[in-house]
């Protein structure tokens, strides 16, 4: 047979980077990069490449399962899609009955389209309740942003001039997506300032790489703020038209200097005061905070309005080469956008039950925070939760603090997983559904995407009996009665393209949508979109302020750190920083796929090896890495680079080891009750550790 061959987008991860399919008689047998994609430009890393590992695995879940016997015990026996869809839809209806339907609550993990389907389906239902890892990767980034001057800060790599990557390594984090562009901007003479505990590849090749003790970035800001200040480096016109506060934060930050920040990060200050001028002196400038590492703090909120302020004052803001306003062409019907918010397609009083609305009512209005509904679980307040549907969320191993998540998913009285594999977390479902794999379904990508629309059309026909997810959302919605849903999967990618004058079926034949940058669109639009109203930067936020948060970034020392807890600092005398992402693995995902495996089988604790020495452990050895919430095993990595005091850990391990989301897994050691006041975030990226030998 001859090959075909099928343009579209990976999904193995959020790059989603351009790649060419090649199929034999409707199997598919190849992949390579597709060198005209704008982002990826033919790049494909080793999860793209194992593709039909995954698709065609032998132990890929393939029919329907239903639980028998005791959950937790991973029973299950094969049903057919009609019966495991009437078993759904008499639960849920059930529930929806007794409790009320917001005693039912759906979380998604890697999202694969779905978002769109799975809110719309949830407000025919009636629930407000769906939560999303957000307030823990990339939350924090677009509150910061929007809350601070009316969008999300993304980086413009390619025309920058001076690239400041913050608490980000896009080598193993968006490497389709960003490191292209990294690229240019290094060959056309771009300087690179790299804020990471770890020296990450990119490190390697920065001006300066400023090794912060992890959960101190917000000193570090606001010391680069008052050397700019001081040294009268900022954007005199720009701040004086397009900015609120500026005298304010003057003062705020006038007591951040060098010296102090050594004290606090860790970083000389010589090296501090380099950096901060030449981050004001070359221009343009951007900004790329880590859409995870920025995020993954008990301040998370604070640090990413900082380094809004911080592009503000030096100019750099809807600018070529800084940090442009970018807008998809899909507008409010892009993946998340308004068109498809539960809180706005429920009537009021049903949106105000949305669980931990009370507590954090910005970022909550845009997705629910798992360690809340958790705790709702648990405690039945403020009211019963009875039923739970994942998709594509490994929660046993993604949320901090497992035995937790493990202990709410168990007291659960049904619990729906849609999964390619079996995890941790499939062993206590009740029902299990295969869904359709990248590759099998046709979708619209453009989260995060910049001024992109991406076209994904199906290559193949799933693998029997899987189905496309939001197939199964169109079933289930039919099956259960609800109204305003759309009939069919292709109906909801027309709606969702119809403000690029496009049905999917057009689309196709097109394969990507982009509009122009528009640059500096508040002289246009008369002002920045803030929810203050000012119509400009806010550096001092009066909005927040009435909220009752701080109006101005503040930093607050991590809960758990040499300063703030000595006493705990003796007995646990290591800095544990986690999840530095892995280019081979998707969070907890593909841990399963051999020629993964090959390339990293186990989890492995960055150290010094002067540390190690103290603790009589040599490269390789194993040992029992512990906080005060739990314990782990890891095998020792010796890092020259890392500080002394400081240790990193992956996350996601689970796989290959009998009870390996507990001894592997590393949010058996993360708490989650450490959390921002805003976003609900929890410190991941700072607490105190030992190790002993095994």
């Amino acid at each position: 047979m001859a090959s075909e061959y099928v343009k579209t987008i990976c999904f193995e991860c959020h790059s989603r980077c351009g790649v060419i399919l090649e199929k034999v008689d409707e199997k598919l047998v190849g992949i390579k990069g597709d060198k005209d994609h704008p982002f990826s430009k033919g790049y494909l890393c080793p999860k793209g490449k194992a593709f039909t590992e995954i698709i065609y695995h032998p132990e890929r879940i393939t029919h329907p399962l239903l639980r028998k016997g005791e959950r937790g015990q991973g029973q299950f026996e094969p049903v057919s899609w009609d019966h495991a869809l009437d078993v759904i839809c008499e639960r849920l209806l059930d529930i929806r009955e007794k409790w009320g339907a917001e005693s039912f609550a759906v979380g998604t993990g890697t999202t694969r389209g779905v978002p769109p389907f799975l809110h719309r389906f949830m407000a025919a239902y009636g629930s407000p309740n769906y939560f999303s890892p957000a307030h823990m990767s990339g939350g924090p980034v677009s509150l910061g942003g929007i809350m601070s001057m009316g969008f999300i800060m993304s980086p413009d790599y390619g025309l920058s001039k001076c690239m400041l990557v913050w608490a980000h390594n896009p080598d193993g984090a968006w490497p389709g997506l960003y490191n292209a562009a990294i690229r240019k901007g290094l060959k056309n003479g771009a300087k690179l300032i790299v804020v990471d505990p770890r020296r990450t590849p990119l490190a390697r090749k920065a001006d300066h790489w400023l090794r912060i003790r992890p959960g101190t970035d917000i000193a570090l800001v606001l010391t680069f703020l008052n050397i700019i200040i001081q040294r009268k480096l900022y954007d005199e016109n720009f701040v004086e038209n397009w900015t609120v506060g500026f005298n304010r934060l003057r003062d705020h930050v006038s007591e951040y200097t060098p010296e102090r920040c050594e004290e606090i990060t860790w970083i000389p200050a010589r090296q501090i005061e380099e950096a901060a001028v030449m981050c004001a002196t070359i221009k343009p400038a951007c900004i790329g905070p880590g859409m995870a590492g920025a995020s993954q703090a008990t301040n998370a909120f604070d640090l990413n309005r900082a380094l809004v302020a911080l592009g503000a004052i030096t100019g750099n803001l809807e600018v070529p080469g800084g940090n442009p306003n970018y807008r998809s062409p899909t507008g409010r019907r892009s993946c998340y956008g308004t068109d498809f918010s539960v809180m706005r397609n429920l009537p009021p009083e049903q949106a105000e039950k949305r669980i931990g609305l009370d507590r954090f009512p910005i970022i909550t209005r845009a997705s629910g925070i798992p360690e809340q509904l958790w705790k709702a679980i648990l405690e039945e307040k403020p009211y019963p939760v009875k039923g739970l549907g994942l998709f594509a969320s490994n929660a046993m191993c993604s949320y901090a603090n497992s035995k937790n998540v493990k202990e709410a998913l168990s007291a659960l009285d049904f619990l729906l997983a849609i999964d390619y594999f079996h995890t941790p977390t499939t062993t206590l479902a009740d029902v299990i559904l295969p869904p359709a794999h990248w590759t099998e379904r046709d979708d619209v990508e453009d989260l995060m995407m910049m001024n992109y629309v991406f076209c994904q059309p199906k290559a193949v026909e799933p693998v029997p009996e899987c189905r496309d997810e939001k197939r199964i959302l169109v079933d289930l919605a039919k099956k259960m009665g609800l109204e305003g849903y759309w009939n069919s999967v292709e109906e909801g990618l027309d709606y969702r393209l119809e403000p690029i004058g496009m049905n999917f079926a057009e689309f196709k034949g097109k394969g990507s949508f982009s509009k122009p940058v528009v640059y500096k669109t508040y002289e246009k639009m008369k002002g920045f979109r803030t929810p203050s109203g000012s119509g400009k930067v806010d550096l001092y936020s009066e909005f927040l302020e009435k909220q009752g948060y701080s109006p101005l970034p503040s930093y607050t020392e991590p809960l758990q750190s040499p300063i703030s807890t000595p006493e705990l600092y003796r007995l646990y005398p290591l800095i544990l920083t986690t999840g530095g992402r892995n280019v081979v693995y998707y969070h907890s995902a593909h841990r399963n796929i051999p020629s993964l495996r090959k390339l990293s089988p186990d989890p492995q604790l960055d150290i010094h090896p002067e540390t190690a020495a103290e603790y009589d452990v040599t490269d390789g050895d194993w040992v029992r890495l512990e906080t005060t919430v739990g314990g782990v095993e890891i095998k020792i990595h010796f890092n020259d680079d890392i500080h002394p005091k400081v240790v990193h850990a992956p996350h996601g391990y689970w796989h290959g080891a009998a009870d390996g989301w507990q001894r592997l897994n590393i949010n058996q050691v993360t708490g989650n009750q450490a959390q921002c006041p805003v976003t609900a975030s929890v410190q991941t990226r700072s607490m105190l550790c030992r190790i002993e030998k095994i």
